[in-house]
């Protein structure tokens, strides 16, 4: 398997797990737009309200100043 067949299928797993696209490009260390390249090209799009809902739930889970010891 092609190392772009692996992460497609790696961005398809995630997306169908529940993780917003950019969750799935930070843990795949792949450029966000790419993400969004594969949810355009397989049909599957997300709304503006639901990746603004993402992004702010997601603003809480990589915020660098939260950390254990805080």
């Amino acid at each position: 398997m092609s190392k772009m067949a692996e992460l497609a299928y790696d961005i398809e797993q995630l997306y169908i797990e529940g993780f917003s696209p950019k969750s799935i490009a930070v843990q795949l260390e792949c450029p966000l737009e790419l993400v969004y390249n594969w949810l355009e090209s397989n049909s599957v799009t997300e709304s503006k309200a639901d990746a603004a809902e993402w992004d702010e739930l997601e603003a809480d889970e990589f915020d660098p100043f939260d950390t254990i010891n805080s």
